[in-house]
């Protein structure tokens, strides 16, 4: 007779790897407390990896380097939960500004904006990453993930504190952007913002 074990691993295998999974995807493979010595036998055993309390992940994993485990970034976790949770989220100008490069600060707690209620995740170690309730609907309105990262990077700076370096990060940043998401996005930034991207 197959364990739950084993018919959850087969779930989680079946979908491939570099995939986020949450305990309650496995309600058909038993009940939650056999679910829940499942998910920590597989975790000890290292075929999956404990994100935080009821999400894992099934890494990569990397031969061709040796590397072994590929992890996500909290970037990957964050949005991961979003999208389990039904939430919005985005990204603050500080996170925005490491995001791209334009600062080397480590950060042990990554902030995201959301329209729901504000919660702290731990990610063990002493990282977490924090979610801050706002109410600034255009934020959530983004088509572009790498626009609104140059947008709250441009915000955080400060209209007189955009140097040539900055420009030229984000005129490469901007590349990857699609016309029409560029389009519809730059109409959510400050006028001052919409003069700079136009000009890059």
């Amino acid at each position: 007779m197959e364990s739950v074990k084993d018919k959850i691993f087969e779930v989680i295998k079946s979908k491939g790897r570099a995939k986020f999974w949450f305990a309650d995807d496995f309600i058909a493979c038993g009940n939650n407390d056999s679910v829940r010595k499942a998910l920590q036998a597989l975790t000890n055993e290292g075929t999956i990896l404990r994100i935080t309390t009821g999400v894992y992940y099934y890494p990569k994993i990397d031969k061709q380097l040796g590397l072994g485990m590929l992890l996500p970034s909290k970037e990957d976790i964050a949005f991961a939960i979003a999208k389990h949770d039904g939430i919005k989220i985005a990204p603050t100008g500080a996170f925005a500004l490491n995001a791209l490069g334009l600062t080397t600060q480590m950060q042990t707690k990554v902030v995201f904006l959301t329209n729901a209620r504000a919660r702290q995740i731990n990610l063990g170690e002493g990282r977490y990453i924090q979610f801050l309730h706002s109410s600034a609907q255009r934020l959530f309105t983004y088509r572009s993930f790498v626009m609104i990262l140059i947008i709250q990077a441009l915000l955080a700076l400060g209209e007189t504190n955009i140097t040539d370096e900055v420009r030229q990060v984000i005129h490469e940043r901007k590349s990857q952007v699609n016309d029409r998401d560029f389009i519809h996005d730059i109409k959510l930034a400050p006028i001052w913002a919409q003069e700079i991207l136009k000009a890059l």
